[in-house]
């Protein structure tokens, strides 16, 4: 998923609603949203700073949301309704 896609998802969404994350569909769990980070972020001065596409086909813009602390059990119906 792009940064775009989820944007245009997250539009028609209740900005005051809490975002959480759904985890591990056979055994799901829900989770508060520790932060958001890029791949360029959280490299290590190892890491090849110069090149935009590393060559495993990560990019160093990839964004991540960062799993917070486990809430509850979840459903796994969550994956069923997920909009895409």
């Amino acid at each position: 998923m792009k940064v775009a896609e989820l944007i245009e998802i997250l539009e028609d969404m209740d900005p005051e609603a809490e975002v959480l994350i759904g985890s591990q569909e056979n055994w799901p769990f829900e989770y508060d949203v520790a932060g958001v980070v890029t791949r360029e972020d959280v490299m290590d001065d190892a890491d090849d700073e110069d090149a935009p596409e590393r060559t495993d086909g990560t990019a160093l813009n990839d964004v991540f949301i960062v799993e917070g602390t486990q809430l509850r059990y979840g459903s796994n119906r969550m994956w069923k309704a997920a909009r895409r």
